[in-house]
């Protein structure tokens, strides 16, 4: 195993920026939801890139959600709120073609 800290950098600075992460297939993104910015950080694992501006606008303030889960469809992405008082609602587009359905275990 390797660890690597410098690939994916540039990031600002502030301290608790983002908390919990997920991956959504169908899109084979990765997206944190904001903890303490303004916007969630979307990671693309195949270009090793970030983008904290596309899902942006998300207001200032410390704790406003804490942790991300993805529907088994990677149709949406929940976060629970922490000082918020709203639960942070990702919807996406995705093609149902590629999705595979949700096996229920007996």
């Amino acid at each position: 195993n390797v660890t690597d800290t410098t690939t994916i950098s540039g990031l600002p600075s502030a301290v608790r920026k983002w908390s919990g992460i997920v991956y959504v297939a169908p899109l084979d993104l990765l997206y944190a939801a904001p903890y303490n910015a303004d916007a969630v950080l979307v990671i693309d694992p195949r270009t090793i890139t970030t983008n904290t501006t596309a899902l942006g606008g998300l207001g200032t303030g410390f704790c406003k959600w804490r942790g991300i889960a993805a529907v088994p469809s990677g149709a949406a992405a929940f976060a629970p709120p922490c000082r918020n008082s709203t639960v942070l609602t990702l919807r996406f587009q995705v093609d149902a073609s590629v999705v595979e359905p949700v096996r229920q275990i007996a």
